[in-house]
Parts: C-alpha cells; structure tokens; sequence
C-alpha cells in the first residue's frame, strides 16, 4: 500500500486527509475511521507522509530542524537544571538562524524563557553565577541602549504556556514553530529579523525543513498573533495558501 500512496501522490505538494481516505476506501470499502487513524499514524511512522497542517500531508520528506546549543547556551541550562530541576524553561541563540538569513546580524543575542513566576529568581541565580549582560524582560529603551551593543547579551524573558519546545543535545531549546512566531512577536528584540528578512527567513526554513503549522498558529494564538501572523505569511511568503488556510 506504500507504494501505491507514492504513485498516487507523487505529482502533489500536498494532500488532504479526506483525499487520503478516499484512496484507501477504493481498495477498503467498508474502512472504518479507527483504522485509517492507525493507518495515518504507521506512514508517518515511517516517513511515508509528514503533516503539514491540521488536514493535509505531504510526501517530501523534510527533516526537523534542531538546533545546536553553543557553549553558554549549553552552560546556562545545565547550572539552571541543577538549581530548579521541576523548572519548565529553554534557551537558545539567535545564531541558530544564521543559515536561514540573507543578512547576518552582527551580534547574536541568547534568549532564555522561564515560566513567568520562576523569573525573578533565575535571575537573582544568574546574577550570583556571575552571568554578565543579562537582561530581564528588557523595554525598548534597554534593548536600543545596550542588548543592541552587548556581546551576547542574555535575555530573560517569560515562557509561555505550552510552548512547543523540543531537547536537543540534552538542551531544551526552542522549535522552529516557536522560533518563527517568537521572531514575528517580538518585533523590538528581533528588530534585525522583520520585514523582508523575516520572510526570506521563513521561506528558506519552509523549503528546508519540516514546519507543523498546526503547532505554529496554536502558539501563534497563546501568543494573540494568530491573525496577524497569518496575514504576514499570506502577504509575503511563498508557502501555499491552502496550507495557511488548512
């Protein structure tokens, strides 16, 4: 049956779960939804068909992308583990995104979310681990000032809630769902990364790796910049409206 699903989709982008059941019903009738479930579930165990959106699939096989921690990265969710071991948090650089761009920012800056109440004594923490240039919830006057000239500057921002993250490398870390709709959120932080660049940044990472965007417009949602977003995407990038409207 694989490589029927192959041949019938080979020529298609993408394809819906109702077109996928209906190719399984020609040869199974009487398919019960339970069964397709399942069936859904072994091809993309086997890489057969990758989710895209909520009801579409496709059969380009693209790899997750996972992001390498640097050294600092790496050192501050170690000493942080250690002290809050129950914390729910994530770090990452923006240096992560270098291979994505077109214009590479000169300084990169290190973003570490922690759940909201959790802030002020992993900063306190940070500050005693003699972390320099680090910056909690910074406003547009601080980031101008001084993030901008730092040399990887540490930002300390909250964690929201159900925030797709992933583990890389024993380093819990951002997504590219979450990577994208942070970088589109936080126009001042990432002031380097909006407008054209961030839709050549988008484009490149859509053509490279694999993108959920189920996962993408939930976060976008707990973020309020679900609308917003989707406009952008809409306006600027080359990704398929039928996906962005799934």
């Amino acid at each position: 049956m694989t490589e029927q699903v192959k041949k019938e989709f080979r020529e298609r982008e993408s394809f819906s779960r109702e077109e996928l059941f209906s190719f399984f019903r020609k040869f199974e009738p009487d398919l019960k939804e339970t069964t397709f479930r399942w069936r859904i579930y072994d091809l993309k165990n086997r890489k057969v068909i990758t989710s895209i959106s909520k009801r579409l699939f496709t059969l380009i096989f693209k790899p997750v992308f996972k992001p390498d921690s640097g050294e600092i990265e790496r050192n501050l969710f170690s000493k942080i583990e250690n002290r809050f071991p129950t914390l729910k948090f994530c770090v990452w650089s923006t240096k992560i995104v270098n291979e994505l761009m077109l214009h590479i920012p000169a300084r990169p800056i290190i973003i570490l979310m922690v759940e909201k109440e959790a802030l002020e004594p992993v900063y306190d923490f940070l500050k005693e681990q003699n972390f320099g240039n680090l910056f909690i919830q910074p406003e547009e006057k601080e980031i101008e000032r001084y993030i901008f000239e730092s040399e990887s500057a540490i930002i300390l921002n909250p964690l929201v809630s159900k925030s797709p993250i992933q583990k890389v490398n024993r380093v819990t870390t951002t997504t590219l769902e979450k990577l994208i709709v942070d970088l589109y959120s936080d126009k001042l932080l990432f002031a380097s990364f909006q407008g054209n660049e961030l839709a050549y940044l988008i484009n490149t990472a859509f053509n490279r790796y694999s993108i959920d965007f189920t996962k993408l417009f939930h976060y976008a949602k707990r973020r309020n910049k679900e609308i917003d977003l989707l406009q952008f995407l809409s306006d600027k990038t080359d990704i398929p409206k039928n996906i962005l409207n799934d």
